[in-house]
């Protein structure tokens, strides 16, 4: 394969493929939709440059002829971050991108003089709900958010509520600001129900997908879920899908909640299996804190489900008339909003139609397109 400077005149983008090989699941699905799509869809002067860990493993990417694969060896998680200080400028160095992309929210800490950068700022959590956050992680992204996002070029923010939250904390990012929504992959055929979470029926469980972290505000769910229980004992099961996360963890809640025999926590679920929970339950509820996007929602809407979700930060604006909005400091709004979508067919089955109609206005190649006129206005300015 060639070197990716022997022919100067072609546009060299440069990508941090990093997270492939970290935890950062929800990161690593946004590139690993969009990236194969924008090295289709690209002019044939384009050659895509992609920095990643050794090991890492980037299907239907790393063979295409206008690819070039460098990797490190660093560690898989801590290597995301020494790699700003490392490997990725260097290879910037020696690569001399026309633009450099930086999908989640840091950027190399040097690049060549005339590479473009583009950051995709997908939720300001550290600025909004610092509290939900470790206390590393807060510091981290506050440091390395404040210096990429006004060092960048061009800033991609997946939601209008995150672009206002960028340019509330920094006006000047406005003129630099593009908004893309992500979505949602064509989900596995669902399968059967009962291999799942055995006991469960088509219909009957309210689905909550997301890791147990603070921001997902899963204790005020369940105290609302208790709260619906108290009104209504027919409500139906909680099932709460989602990897290990941090903080105060559902277990103790449930069982301090008497909730055990209602609530399923099936942990983390394979995509099959959360095609499968989606295409069966009554509704997806997320009453998160904040949300700079929220992937569940788009799935939910893809599955005709109606939806639960918080009034503040994206949620409003990427489920729009789809959902019940509540308050999600309130326990009692919620269990409000259980109780409604569990009693009122006839709004069930409004926002059912309406989450069908929303569901085609998120779509990954929409946002390869968009997201791909980004990368060549930027290293048009160059």
């Amino acid at each position: 394969m060639t070197d990716a400077n022997d022919r100067p005149n072609l546009v060299k983008i440069a990508v941090d493929c990093s997270f492939f090989a970290g935890p950062t699941q929800g990161l690593s699905r946004y590139l690993r939709a969009l990236l194969p799509r924008l090295i289709a869809i690209s002019p044939e002067n384009v050659r895509w440059l992609l920095y990643t860990r050794h090991g890492t493993s980037l299907p239907c990417m790393e063979e295409h002829r206008r690819v070039i694969v460098r990797r490190d060896k660093l560690p898989s998680d801590s290597g995301r971050l020494l790699s700003l200080f490392s490997s990725m400028p260097a290879w910037a160095y020696h690569d001399k991108p026309s633009v450099f992309w930086a999908p989640a929210h840091r950027a190399p800490l040097w690049l060549p003089r005339g590479t473009r950068s583009v950051l995709t700022v997908h939720d300001l959590a550290w600025a909004e709900v610092p509290q939900t956050m470790r206390r590393s992680t807060r510091i981290i992204d506050k440091w390395f958010m404040n210096r990429s996002v006004q060092r960048a070029d061009f800033l991609i923010s997946v939601s209008h509520a995150t672009a206002a939250s960028l340019e509330r904390w920094l006006p000047s990012s406005a003129q630099r600001t593009r908004v893309i929504y992500p979505a949602a992959e064509a989900p596995p055929i669902p399968g059967d129900l009962a291999l799942v979470a055995p006991g469960l029926k088509r219909g009957h469980y309210i689905l909550f997908v997301g890791t147990p972290e603070p921001r997902k505000n899963l204790p005020r769910l369940l105290e609302g879920y208790a709260l619906a229980r108290q009104q209504n004992p027919n409500v139906p099961a909680l099932v709460l899908a989602g990897g290990n996360g941090w903080g105060q963890q559902p277990t103790a809640i449930i069982d301090q909640q008497a909730l055990r025999p209602f609530v399923h926590s099936l942990g983390k679920v394979s995509d099959q299996h959360l095609s499968t929970l989606y295409a069966n339950a009554l509704c997806l509820a997320l009453p998160s804190l904040y949300e700079g996007f929220g992937l569940p929602l788009v799935e939910a809407m893809a599955a005709g489900l109606p939806i639960i979700t918080s009034n503040s930060s994206s949620m409003r604006e990427v489920a729009g008339p789809a959902a019940l909005l509540v308050d999600p400091l309130s326990a009692t709004d919620i269990a409000n909003a259980l109780l409604r979508i569990s009693e009122d067919r006839l709004l069930h089955a409004t926002l059912a139609a309406v989450a069908r109609q929303q569901a085609p206005r998120y779509s990954w190649d929409t946002a390869a397109a968009a997201t791909l006129e980004v990368l060549l206005d930027a290293s048009a300015s160059a």
